[in-house]
């Protein structure tokens, strides 16, 4: 009868065959617990399912939102104080006038904007500047009849 060998012609223990199978043993439960614990980072707390969302399903969730004011609005100065609302394709703003003088309340970029410059006052005139890739748009809000009225100008962005 012919004996097993190991490498180097030595022969192979009843430990070593042991050691090996048990190495392999933990392996695979290793792979096991970490496929399983894989599994449950899909689920968050509450045990529903979390997933990616596509661009297109971004684009239309960011078309659709109605965004927060990017600075909480403030109360009016005085009981007399008119406001108003004005929104453009790239952003909204919020006035309000009291004594000749605007102030602005709060002001949102429309998605693919952002806010460049801002002027809240109060003053005879106040402005956001909101910027794109290809175009900047000053909103200028002044109380000429004691409410307010906007401007709005737009310029196309250069590179220089």
């Amino acid at each position: 009868m012919r004996r097993r060998t190991g490498h180097g012609g030595a022969p192979l223990s009843r430990r070593a065959l042991l050691a090996v199978g048990g190495w392999l043993a933990a392996a695979a439960a290793t792979t096991v617990a970490g496929l399983w614990a894989l599994s449950l980072a899909g689920d968050d707390l509450t045990g529903q399912a979390v997933r990616s969302m596509t661009l297109e399903e971004v684009e239309r969730a960011l078309a659709t939102a109605s965004a927060a004011p990017a600075v909480p609005p403030a109360a009016a100065t005085g009981p007399s104080a008119a406001t108003g609302g004005f929104s453009y394709a790239e952003g909204s703003v919020t006035a309000a006038c009291d004594a000749g003088r605007a102030l602005l309340l709060s002001w949102t970029p429309a998605p693919g904007h952002g806010v460049d410059e801002v002027e809240r006052g109060p003053a005879p005139a106040v402005s956001v500047v909101f910027e794109s890739d290809d175009r900047t748009t000053t909103v200028t809000v002044t109380c000429p009849s004691g409410a307010p009225a906007a401007e709005v100008r737009s310029a196309a962005e250069h590179d220089d």
